[in-house]
């Protein structure tokens, strides 16, 4: 399952720039990986494929981990289904942990087990991952804004202005369990996404938005990381574009 801790209050962010899912049980392992986060990745962990296969594609994760239990038997099969289900273009990278397997379709990389930290940031090809999509559609945010540039700008600073007050009001709710508050922060949150043509942050938002109505804790942890993840690379590609930078795509 995903882990049902709750997270302490994020008071600074250190962006990430790729998003890796594992779906694996071993504790000792995931933490392992987790270890990725010191370079600035969001690592995420569940069980098993079906918790997530009805939203995951490369908006959730470039990388996709696969414990050893995953590539064999019904969960190969599962994952060798959704996969097919994907679009080129949509399907992550895929790593397999344990020895290789002919049988497997689909594995980008197998990567074997025991592993340490040193072995993890090291992972063959991990630097070679196409980058995320960008943060915001240039053209269609400017469309918004009627070709006035100057008010895309103004738009602009006000998200990075009220970013932290939304990101502690959503983490107040995360660690009150008040549902409705997270589901509240995070439609403000979708509507300043949907001014600017952020694409990414629409889609967390909007995904915790109805975790929160569903009170469905495990996904509301999920995309709550999803969220803060997407905010940051929002907030800094919008720096960019205050600071003088044009033709944002």
């Amino acid at each position: 399952m995903v882990d049902d801790s709750f997270p302490s209050p994020r008071t600074r962010y250190i962006l990430p720039f790729m998003k890796i899912l594992v779906i694996d049980n071993d504790s000792e392992r995931i933490n392992t990986l987790k270890s990725l986060e010191l370079n600035g990745h969001l690592v995420q962990a569940v069980g098993t494929l079906s918790e997530v296969r009805e939203f995951l594609d490369s908006s959730v994760c470039q990388v996709l981990v696969l414990g050893p239990e995953q590539i064999s038997g019904d969960p190969l099969k599962a994952f060798s289904e959704w996969q097919q289900s994907l679009a080129e273009e949509t399907s992550p990278w895929v790593v397999a942990l344990g020895a290789k397997q002919d049988a497997a379709a689909g594995i980008d990389h197998f990567f074997p087990i025991p592993f340490d930290k040193i072995d993890v940031v090291e992972l063959p090809g991990l630097r070679g991952i196409p980058p995320e999509p960008e943060t915001i559609d240039y053209n269609a945010a400017l469309g918004i804004c009627d070709s006035d540039e100057e008010l895309l700008r103004e738009i602009a600073e006000i998200l990075i202005k009220d970013g932290p007050r939304r990101i502690e009001k959503l983490t107040r709710g995360l660690e009150e369990k008040d549902w409705k508050a997270v589901e509240e922060a995070a439609h403000l949150m979708k509507g300043s996404a949907l001014n600017l043509a952020a694409g990414s942050l629409r889609t967390a938002t909007q995904n915790l938005e109805q975790a929160g109505a569903a009170g469905n804790t495990p996904l509301i942890l999920f995309w709550f990381d999803q969220v803060v993840y997407e905010h940051g690379r929002l907030e800094n590609r919008l720096r960019d574009l205050i600071g003088g930078s044009t033709g944002l795509s």
